[in-house]
């Protein structure tokens, strides 16, 4: 084969060409810290680096939504903490009230001081259970955010001999829904970061009972209902007892019963306000006299007929209220004191949820922090370069580079222009 200069010129070039290539990768890999500029430089590696920096950026969003649950747990553990210190001062004057303390002449005025106290007590009540975060959305009203969750009833009342006292409530309507704000903590694993007004606020157990005959009753048509936001499928031809075995097998925080007259009651298994809706068209909480037909839209919807019992914290203030104007001291010193008490215990009931929900997300603040200095290593390990081993090829490069620069002007023969100088 013959070979002639231009084969050893251009074969020195496409050397030297390789060469630079090298060295300016090397050169490029030692200056940002990476071995991988493009996907083409290493498709494995690329993949691999793609996937880390996604969980990276992963990770940093868990943390940010565990940062956000927690302070806004925090802040619903404070308070409920103050709550339950204004629980504990006003069953102190409970207590001081049914012992007879406040009797005579100034008992009068020991009672004029107490009712207003506890007056003050149940506004500071509903304020704080109109509370809102940092960014202005209420802490209790579960999804709805444009009111406050809590409308109190102002009227005026008769006082201590004969005295009418205006201004005063005497009711608290919840206005909230029992939706719960989530925070996604992990994949797919989720961690709810408030409580809805109607649970936590809630003093005592609470029942609906229809005062219509359902004897006769059988549903037309196949329909559905929810009791607390768990739906309860109703067939075609159920009767009454159908659709209170339904409810008892499903997992809802309240049992049915048939009283005597076929009529049903439903009454919750832990306090809280029990929230009944008519879904997609249905009919049959209304129809069996539980939700009134005018007004199908929790809360408050309860049928006009319907005997409704059980009391809200507010309730159970504004009854301590009542009694203490009346000197009532045998209803201050049995229902009182043990609705006070109730109350206080459905509110240490969820303080010690919030608590173990804070518990498990600094347990996942820790499992996020040990994930991402994981993958960090995992990601310099991918795209890093090990330095001395790089600035070893880097000298060689440059070492074959200058051998090849040597050679290639030994080999190269003169051209006719050499000679003409």
């Amino acid at each position: 084969m013959r070979i002639t200069n231009m084969m050893q010129n251009n074969s020195l070039v496409r050397t030297l060409n390789r060469h630079q290539l090298s060295l300016d990768e090397t050169q490029n890999q030692l200056g940002t810290g990476q071995r991988i500029r493009t996907p083409s430089d290493d498709p494995g590696r690329a993949t691999n680096q793609m996937f880390f920096r996604s969980r990276m950026n992963e990770l940093d969003t868990f943390q940010a939504n565990i940062d956000d649950g927690f302070g806004r747990l925090q802040q619903i553990d404070g308070e409920l903490d103050r709550i339950g210190n204004l629980f504990q001062r006003a069953r102190v004057l409970a207590v001081q009230a049914s012992n007879g303390i406040y009797q005579g002449d100034k008992g009068f005025e020991l009672e004029v001081a107490v009712g207003k106290e506890i007056d003050e007590l149940l506004r500071a009540l509903v304020d704080i259970a109109n509370t809102r975060d940092a960014t202005g959305r209420p802490l209790f009203g579960g999804h709805v955010i444009e009111r406050p969750p809590f409308e109190p009833i102002e009227s005026k009342i008769k006082g201590l001999q004969g005295l009418e006292l205006k201004n005063q409530y005497i009711g608290v309507e919840y206005r909230g829904d029992i939706g719960e704000q989530i925070r996604e903590i992990e994949k797919g694993e989720y961690i709810p970061v408030t409580i809805p007004g109607n649970k936590v606020f809630w003093g005592t157990n609470m029942s609906v009972t229809s005062r219509v005959d359902n004897s006769g009753y059988v549903a037309v048509s196949d329909q559905k209902f929810k009791i607390d936001g768990v739906e309860v499928q109703v067939s075609a031809g159920d009767t009454i007892d159908d659709i209170i075995d339904k409810i008892n097998n499903s997992p809802i925080e309240a049992k049915a019963n048939k009283l005597a007259q076929d009529n049903i009651s439903l009454s919750s298994t832990a306090p809280h306000q029990v929230w009944l809706e008519d879904v997609d068209g249905g009919t049959v909480l209304r129809d069996i006299g539980l939700i009134d037909s005018g007004n199908s839209e929790p809360p408050n919807n309860y049928s006009k007929s319907a005997t409704v019992t059980g009391l809200s914290v507010f309730d159970v203030l504004i009854q301590f209220r009542n009694d203490l104007i009346q000197k009532d001291q045998e209803r201050i010193s049995g229902r009182d004191i043990q609705d006070l008490d109730l109350a206080l215990e459905n509110i240490l009931r969820y303080r010690s949820i919030v608590g173990a929900r804070m518990n498990r997300m600094e347990e996942h603040s820790q499992r996020v922090s040990f994930d991402k200095s994981y993958m960090t290593e995992l990601l310099a390990k991918n795209e890093g370069i090990d330095f001395p081993e790089t600035i070893m090829n880097m000298k060689w490069l440059e070492t074959i580079h200058q051998y090849a620069l040597n050679v290639g002007s030994k080999v190269i023969k003169s051209t006719l222009m050499d000679f003409l100088r």
